[in-house]
C-alpha cells in the first residue's frame, strides 16, 4: 500500500451526498470512485474505502444473519488491502432504533474501520453508548460542512428568484426542503404552519412525504396532505430540483424549516447556512452544534406550538 493514498471508493449510489463528497476528495487530489456496486465486485484497487451508510448495503431493509455473515467476509477481505473508515449519518436506520439486526451490521463497520467519522460531539457521544466495544476506536469530529459546489458563479438576486415562484415582497417565506419521512412530520409542518401568528405568511414545499406503510394508507394520507396543500396556498415543487437550480428555491425563501424526529442530524442545516438562509432546526441530535453562533432558531421538534414560536421568532429578525 503506499505511503500516500490516493485512490478511494465511495461504496453508495447516494447521489445527492455522495457527488459533493466525491469533488470534495478530487479536489485535494485523489482518484474517486462511487458506487455500492463496486463493494459487491471487489474488483477496484483504492487505498481507502469510505464507507457511508451500512443499511444501503442491505437495501435499506433489516439484514438477514446471512447478509451480516456476508458483509463481515467481505469487509474482512477489504481491510486486508484497503484502510476502512465510516462515516456516521445516523445511530440507527429512521424508525428501527435499538433494531438486533441493525446493531449487528453496525458493530461489524465500526469494529473494522480505522476511522469513525462523525459530524458533532453528540455523534460520537450516542454511537460509543449504544456500541461501548468500539468506544476505544479513532474517533474524529469533524463539525459541519458546506454545499459551496451548488452556488452558481453568476448569482440573480434574491427578489428575481422570488417572483419567479410568484412570491411577493412583504411576503414571509418558509421553505421545507428534502424528505417528510413519518406523517407525525408532516402533522407537525401542518399545525405549526396554521398556528404561527406571522402575517403574509407562505409555504414551499419542495419536501415529499415518504413513509415505508402500506401503499393505500400513504395514497390516503397524500391526498390528504395534498388537499391542505392546495387550501393553504403552498408553493409545492413537485418535480425533481437539478443541481443547478437548488439556489433558487433558497433564494427565494426567508427562513428554512428542518423537519427531523428520531433522528441524530440532518444535511440541511448546512445546505441551508451555504445559501445564506436563517435555519428553523429541531434541538436534538447534533443539530444544535451546526448552528451554534449564528442567529439560527431552534425548537422542540415533537412540539407544534414550538415550532409555530421559531417559525414567529424567525420572521422577526433581521434575515439578511
Amino acid at each position: 500500500m503506499p505511503d500516500t493514498p490516493r485512490r478511494i471508493l465511495i461504496p453508495s449510489d447516494a447521489r445527492d451526498w455522495v457527488v459533493n463528497l466525491a469533488e470534495g476528495y478530487q479536489r485535494l487530489g485523489f482518484d474517486v470512485t462511487v458506487g455500492r456496486q463496486n463493494f459487491e465486485l471487489e474488483a477496484c484497487q483504492p487505498d481507502i474505502v469510505h464507507f457511508q451508510w451500512p443499511e444501503e448495503i442491505t437495501d435499506w431493509k433489516p439484514p438477514t444473519p446471512k447478509q451480516t455473515d456476508d458483509i463481515i467476509r467481505r469487509l474482512d477481505r477489504w481491510a486486508g488491502r484497503a484502510r476502512l473508515m465510516l462515516t456516521v449519518h445516523n445511530l440507527y436506520p429512521h424508525g428501527h432504533h435499538g433494531h438486533a439486526a441493525y446493531h449487528r451490521l453496525f458493530a461489524a463497520f465500526y469494529e473494522r474501520a480505522e476511522v469513525i467519522h462523525h459530524f458533532g460531539e453528540t455523534s460520537k457521544r450516542m454511537v460509543c453508548q449504544a456500541f461501548p466495544e468500539i468506544a476505544d476506536r479513532h474517533h474524529v469530529v469533524r463539525l459541519g460542512f458546506n454545499y459551496d459546489r451548488l452556488l452558481p458563479a453568476i448569482r440573480p438576486s434574491r427578489a428575481a428568484s422570488r417572483r419567479d415562484f410568484g412570491f411577493q415582497p412583504d411576503e414571509m417565506v418558509f421553505l421545507v426542503f428534502g424528505s417528510l419521512r413519518s406523517w407525525d412530520e408532516v402533522q407537525l409542518v401542518k399545525k405549526a404552519f396554521s398556528k404561527a401568528k406571522v402575517p403574509r405568511k407562505r409555504l414551499m414545499m419542495a419536501a415529499r412525504y415518504n413513509e415505508a406503510v402500506s401503499p393505500w394508507r400513504q395514497r390516503r394520507r397524500r391526498w390528504r396532505w395534498n388537499l391542505w396543500q392546495r387550501m393553504n396556498s403552498v408553493q409545492r415543487i413537485t418535480n425533481y430540483v437539478p443541481d443547478e437550480d437548488v439556489y433558487r428555491l433558497f433564494d427565494a425563501a426567508d427562513a428554512v424549516v428542518i423537519v427531523r424526529q428520531n433522528s441524530m442530524g440532518s444535511g440541511i442545516p448546512s445546505l441551508t447556512m451555504t445559501f445564506g438562509r436563517i435555519a428553523i432546526a429541531p434541538d436534538a441530535g447534533i443539530i444544535p452544534e451546526y448552528l451554534a453562533g449564528a442567529d439560527n432558531v431552534l425548537y422542540d421538534g415533537t412540539s407544534a406550538i414550538s415550532l409555530a414560536s421559531a417559525m414567529e421568532r424567525a420572521a422577526a429578525v433581521d434575515r439578511e
